[in-house]
């Protein structure tokens, strides 16, 4: 499978939230930039504080519409647990059982059976901007993101 590159349109993808609603990269193009922020697993100390680091800049991101979703390999019940633990006022989805999306965008770790910390910025025309891919500094995925989307 070919990967997708900065400045190729982004694979369509999908996602389940835990009040079953599938949400999609198609279900915004043309209206909202999206923000898909990948992270190993729930209820770890480094995603809570890359999940606070999202939320703290929840208004900014949506000044300039844009949505953030936290993607892992999580179950949706699990990852709404840890969204409302965290305090989070966008979505926490997941691509359980089959992680789709988190595979066609390469952020699944097949030897781990995870996904990867690994942040993707789509404008509203469905284009792939900016790849963040930084396992150690969790605060630079939300940092990084709202200054690129700042620049579309």
């Amino acid at each position: 499978m070919t990967l997708p590159k900065i400045g190729d349109p982004c694979p369509e993808v999908s996602f389940r939230t835990a009040d079953r609603e599938t949400v999609s990269l198609a279900d915004l193009k043309g209206k909202e930039n999206l923000v898909i922020a990948f992270y190993v697993m729930a209820f770890t100390g480094g995603w809570e504080r890359e999940l606070k680091e999202f939320e703290n800049n929840y208004e900014e991101f949506q000044k300039l519409d844009t949505q953030d979703w936290a993607v892992s390999i999580d179950l949706a019940t699990r990852q709404k647990a840890f969204a409302d633990h965290c305090g989070l006022s966008f979505k926490a989805v997941s691509g359980f059982p089959n992680h789709d999306g988190a595979k066609t965008l390469g952020a699944f770790n097949d030897e781990r059976g995870l996904t990867k910390r690994i942040t993707y910025v789509v404008d509203k025309e469905g284009i792939l901007r900016h790849i963040i891919d930084d396992p150690g500094d969790m605060e630079r995925h939300a940092r990084e993101s709202l200054e690129v989307v700042k620049g579309l």
